[in-house]
């Protein structure tokens, strides 16, 4: 069986905040057929958002906490490479929080009894 080539942490963090991207931008695309939601759906999408703001600032706080000797060998431009993935993940943040902010409110505006915990919507 072949060995899996292991990945640099750097590298793992890059590849998580793509997949992270996707289920932003996947999620941003299903929210956006408002008149085809019902209730039960909409609060789905709300409770992804939440998890994907958790998953979004662990992978934030692992980037942050990176540093050049955790990687195994040598990298070529260490820190512009970091630090063009932390604008990244602040950016991925910010949308993935509008789009937290909008569906909350939607939610809110038609049904005021959403059971949506209010301590999270100010977070």
């Amino acid at each position: 069986m072949l060995a899996r080539r292991q990945r640099y942490p750097l590298q793992a963090l890059q590849r998580q905040s793509q997949e992270l991207k996707l289920q932003v931008d996947s999620l941003l695309s299903e929210s956006r057929l408002k008149g085809v939601l019902d209730a039960s759906k909409r609060r789905d999408i709300y409770q992804r958002c939440v998890q994907l703001k958790q998953a979004i600032d662990e992978n934030k706080n692992a980037l942050q906490k990176l540093n050049k000797a955790d990687e195994p060998a040598p990298v070529g431009n260490y820190n512009q490479k970091k630090e063009e993935e932390e604008i990244t993940s602040r950016q991925r943040g910010r949308q993935r929080e509008r789009e937290r902010e909008e569906e909350a409110g939607s939610l809110l505006s038609r049904e005021p009894d959403a059971g949506l915990d209010p301590r999270i919507l100010g977070s």
